[in-house]
């Protein structure tokens, strides 16, 4: 493609760009700007564990439901206290105090469930203490999930690290063009959803931090992902 034809073709889509901003509303910033996204990711092998679970009792009567309930919390509460979980780290939830039918011949019987979250900082304590839960009756939905105490400290490195990447990004393509990087005009965690200056997008954006919940797979994972990104806008000078 000839030069004339190139510089024809991007005129085009400048104009055609500044249309479709105009019909949806969104305003373009009067002076040049380039767009770029940052992007740090780092695998660390985990420290702590958190497990989630159902506990549930039935019973035709509901003192008597209520009392199974609680027999088999407190059994619950020192499974977790002989595998080292402090009881400032367990929290525990009524989820549901219901009738349920039986069968058509029998009376309704009384359902009671609670939910435990249990926060296990010695994840050497972990294997042993699933397998128990699961092997124990009346437990159910048992789920996990891992992180690190230092989570908060890796992603705000992370985040200074995805900001570097996305300035080194837009000194790269405004190398390339002749021009330098200016200061930025707008910064988000995830994508821009207006273009404007000074604008600051407020909605998360993609961060990783630990592990989605897991059920049916509860072994400690050898390392877990942690990910930052940035999208900034930043002045052509």
């Amino acid at each position: 493609m000839k030069l004339s034809s190139t510089i024809a073709a991007l005129a085009l889509w400048a104009v055609s760009a500044a249309c479709s901003a105009q019909a949806a509303g969104t305003a373009l910033p009067s002076h040049p700007f380039v767009s770029t996204s940052g992007k740090a990711q780092l695998w660390m092998r985990p420290d702590i564990g958190e497990v989630k679970f159902e506990a549930g009792a039935q019973d035709g009567s509901s003192q008597a439901a209520a009392a199974q309930l609680q027999e088999l919390s407190a059994s619950v509460m020192q499974l977790l206290a002989e595998h080292g979980v402090q009881e400032s780290d367990i929290e525990s939830y009524d989820i549901e105090k219901k009738t349920v039918p039986v069968d058509a011949e029998k009376p309704a019987v009384y359902s009671m469930g609670r939910l435990f979250h249990a926060r296990v900082r010695d994840l050497a304590q972990w294997p042993d203490l699933v397998s128990k839960l699961v092997e124990k009756e009346h437990i159910t939905n048992i789920s996990s999930t891992f992180d690190r105490t230092d989570g908060d400290d890796i992603n705000a490195q992370l985040m200074a690290a995805a900001a570097d990447d996305a300035r080194n990004k837009g000194s790269s393509l405004a190398k390339a063009f002749g021009r330098k990087l200016g200061r930025v005009v707008a910064v988000a965690p995830g994508p821009l959803t207006q273009v404007g200056a000074p604008f600051l997008e407020l909605q998360r954006g993609r961060e990783t931090r630990g592990t989605a919940p897991q059920s049916g797979n509860f072994s400690v994972p050898d390392s877990i992902a942690y990910s930052q990104t940035v999208n900034a806008i930043f002045v052509l000078k």
